[in-house]
């Protein structure tokens, strides 16, 4: 190998030896760069975390409609539902007018644990999409 390949410039950041990304791995477990062995055995165990159904947070309602959790989702959205409904969110509807393009929303569904790794609530949030400082 040719020593040139294994610098490392100043704009690439220096992974921590014990670095674990929390995004996909839910048991906290660490594991230390320099003794693990990286290969298609530990790649498929970190793959089916991630793809077990109790890590995966759904992206589109659609996802949440066909989910055996469904109900805790759906119990989720309507306590958005009512939250924006209480605060006076959103006025009456009316038509839009040609020249305005009006905002879009999206879903974002989120799962909160405690620190025993314990489902503790289902989140979901309705947010503006696509917004414009054009005039």
């Amino acid at each position: 190998m040719n020593p040139e390949e294994n610098e490392v410039s100043e704009e690439t950041p220096v992974p921590n030896e014990n670095e674990i990304s929390t995004n996909y791995v839910q048991d906290s477990t660490m594991w230390n760069r320099n003794k693990t062995r990286v290969d298609d055995i530990f790649a498929y165990a970190i793959a089916t975390d991630v793809i077990n159904e109790n890590d995966y947070v759904p992206k589109t309602l659609e996802e949440c409609m066909h989910r055996n959790d469904w109900p805790r989702w759906q119990e989720a959205i309507n306590a958005e539902l009512n939250s924006l409904e209480k605060r006076h969110v959103f006025g009456p509807v009316v038509r839009t007018p040609i020249d305005v393009k009006p905002v879009g929303y999206k879903w974002v569904f989120a799962i909160k644990r405690n620190e025993k790794n314990e489902i503790v609530r289902y989140k979901a949030r309705l947010v503006a999409q696509g917004g414009c400082d054009n005039p």
